[in-house]
């Protein structure tokens, strides 16, 4: 009787998921339709192929264990675990061994990273098809993910993120595989504890991920097949022993139980504000709500077919989120939230396939295909356009007011679809969203990464060049804010002033609102490390000739307010830097680092002469630079060139006759060459300008420099 009793309390369990031997068998339509999805994909992935130079951090560190100095970023000096990419970084460095250089290994792994990710969730959906009828609902998730710009994006950029989604959501999938074939008494190899494990070693997020899903396996093994648990315990042992043994490893040579880019980037500080906004930018960028109604066809299709363990091994995508939140999102486009794509994807697919198999209307049915894609696609494509080619930093919220291209990016009355009403309001809210988030560092695109590295690769390969010729000493100790590629490429000894290779000036506070750029090393800081040479400018340590910072450092150096010294790289550029420990003191050290000094006029005006070629050369190839033509005349004032500032003044005034400075600037040209009446008459235009903007300051300086002329 007791024995009837229990079994007749016992929970059911869930019936077997129909399959219909994954690939196998698929008709040719649905094979082709997967060979153009791919190839779609591919070609998505290739239009936005780019590096970016937070890469070459962990390049660096590969290298350097690759060459035999451990997994440093400076060789033979600190341990400073500044890499949060533990087997992206063994990888690169297995490939480095056999001379495939991180840089060259980077883009083809992720690459194949995205088809094998692309081909685990078309094979996983179609394992859990039940009939010939539903086979062409395989390519929604196939061409879904082909269409979608992140999923683009995260096939290359040199980061570890497109394997860490692989492992995972690869491990996820056949943790759920594992799990059913076990209640159902059948045998499958245990590949989920290794690839959830891996996982962990690529990311720090896996372990959060792959920790939930081991809890719902464990709690469904308990209700459904109890007596499995023991050799569930026993196939979770390669996932324990990998995680423990990292954590132990990191603990032994690094002295630290986490790495040094928590402290440097986080250290436990939530910034919910920032990390809402980032998630309500991502959903209404690519339309999650209208994934809606396959999503929840999808889940009512797994609770109704009692078999909804995969959706609580995916609800560990809900903690993740409120954990992505918590750290205020990320300094790139959506990275952290790439895996979403591939997990709803399947989901949507079993919402698509309920709907078939149960011969609901078509019509319906299509538009909410219809619907999945407009939201996957409009806002995103719509992103690709009007965004800058040169790099802008901060794009385009620190931009705003100072760039067109900011000012109208993702303005809705450029789209013909998102000026529509109902699609206009969303658009603001969302450009709104970017340029809040963008101005704190928050969510850069894509397009703004790439071209920043392309505006750093050739400063890194000068620096390479001087230290290769021995212009830069072997020994040099630079502190700088950007350590990707400029410190790759040179091989100098650096200090990255946000603290990802320190970990004292990691644990500092922040003292400043920019996502994972908060923390800042002190020049007393640089002083203690013995560092030579602290770079003027954040990202540069050769400045660039056509900055604003570099022409009022020569503005200044010219007319006697400051002096400044540098480094003579000849042709291949100048070092602006400060001295730590003093300019004699590093002279002393380095006799013959070519240290010269603004007031060395032999120095001075061919570095002037080099800026304003560049500025030329940047004119020529974009006409319509203001800023460039502006700062061009400025330079033809310092170096004295009077006729050809004033012809050049000339020309911005007939097309800018509403241009204040420029007449002013013209009146000074006049003045200089000594045509006092063409000067009044520029002043007095100019006299004119300022009065109408209510400029007093600039009326009096203009009536001075006139009464000081006669």
């Amino acid at each position: 009787m007791s024995r009837s009793r229990n079994r007749s309390q016992a929970p059911a369990v869930p019936a077997p998921v129909p399959h219909a031997g994954g690939l196998a068998g698929l008709p040719l339509p649905v094979l082709a339709g997967f060979g153009l999805s791919l190839a779609l994909l591919m070609a998505h992935a290739h239009h936005y192929m780019f590096l970016t130079d937070d890469a070459f951090i962990s390049f660096r560190y590969a290298r350097n264990f690759a060459h035999g100095h451990g997994l440093v970023f400076n060789p033979g000096f600190e341990r400073v675990e500044g890499y949060s990419n533990f087997l992206w970084v063994m990888l690169l460095s297995a490939f480095d061994a056999l001379g495939l250089a991180p840089e060259s290994a980077a883009m083809p792994l992720s690459l194949v990273a995205t088809v094998l990710l692309w081909l685990v969730v078309v094979a996983f959906a179609a394992r859990r098809r039940t009939g010939r009828n539903s086979d062409w609902t395989l390519l929604v998730p196939a061409f879904a993910l082909a269409v979608t710009r992140s999923f683009a994006v995260w096939s290359t950029s040199g980061l570890e993120t497109r394997v860490f989604e692989l492992l995972l959501v690869a491990g996820l999938l056949r943790m759920v595989t594992e799990i059913e074939a076990t209640v159902r008494g059948e045998a499958r190899l245990p590949l989920a504890s290794w690839l959830l494990a891996l996982a962990a070693l690529t990311r720090p997020e896996g372990l959060l991920l792959a920790g939930w899903a081991f809890v719902v396996a464990g709690a469904w093994l308990a209700r459904h097949a109890p007596k499995s648990l023991g050799q569930f315990a026993r196939r979770a042992l390669p996932f324990v022993i990998l995680v423990a043994a990292h954590f132990i490893f990191r603990r032994v040579y690094y002295g630290d139980w986490l790495p040094n880019t928590y402290y440097a980037k986080f250290g436990g500080h939530a910034s919910w504000s920032s990390g809402v906004r980032y998630l309500a930018a991502f959903a209404l960028e690519y339309g999650v709500v209208l994934w809606m109604p396959l999503l929840a066809a999808g889940v009512l299709m797994n609770v109704r077919r009692g078999s909804p363990l995969l959706l609580w091994v995916m609800a560990g995508v809900l903690p993740y989120l409120a954990y992505v939140a918590a750290i205020g999102g990320d300094h790139f486009e959506y990275r952290m939230l790439d895996l979403v794509f591939p997990l709803a994807f399947v989901l949507i697919h079993d919402g698509v396939r309920a709907w078939v198999e149960e011969r609901r209307s078509a019509v319906i049915m299509a538009l909410a295909i219809t619907a999945l894609g407009l939201g996957l696609t409009v806002i995103p494509l719509a992103s690709s356009r009007g965004f800058p080619v040169g790099y802008q930093d901060g794009f385009p919220g620190a931009q705003l007011g100072r760039s067109a291209a900011a000012d109208s990016w993702l303005s809705p009355d450029n789209d013909p679809v998102l000026r529509l009403p109902g699609f206009r309001q969303v658009a603001t809210i969302h450009r709104d969203l970017l340029r809040g988030l963008t101005l704190h560092y928050v969510g850069l695109r894509q397009e703004e990464h790439a071209a920043f590295l392309a505006s750093v690769l050739p400063e890194a390969r000068a620096l390479a060049r001087l230290r290769t010729r021995g212009v830069l000493p072997e020994s040099l100790y630079v502190a700088m804010d950007c350590v990707g590629a400029i410190p790759y490429y040179s091989g100098l000894r650096t200090l990255d002033r946000l603290g990802l290779t320190d970990a004292l000036i990691a644990r500092s506070p922040s003292n400043r609102a920019l996502l994972a750029h908060g923390k800042g090393a002190t020049l007393e800081n640089a002083r203690e490390r013995g560092v030579d040479l602290w770079a003027i400018d954040q990202v540069h340590l050769m400045m660039p000739l056509t900055s604003n910072r570099m022409l009022t450092t020569l503005k200044d150096a010219s007319s006697g307010v400051s002096q400044f010294e540098a480094i003579d790289g000849g042709d291949e550029g100048t070092l602006f830097v400060e001295f730590p420990l003093g300019v004699e003191a590093t002279r002393a050290r380095f006799p013959g680092l070519p240290i010269r000094s603004s007031s060395d006029t032999s120095f001075l005006h061919p570095l002037m002469r080099r800026a304003r070629l560049a500025y030329e050369a940047q004119l020529a190839a974009d006409p319509g630079d203001a800023a460039a033509e502006r700062n061009l005349g400025y330079l033809m004032i310092l170096v004295e060139d009077y006729p050809a500032a004033r012809q050049h003044y000339l020309t911005m005034c007939r097309r800018a006759p509403g241009y204040r400075e420029a007449f002013e600037l013209l009146s000074l040209c006049d003045l200089a060459l000594g045509d006092r009446r063409e000067a009044a008459l520029a002043a007095e235009r100019a006299i004119e300008l300022a009065q109408g903007e209510g400029d007093a300051a600039a009326v009096e300086r203009i009536r001075a420099r006139l009464a000081e002329a006669r």
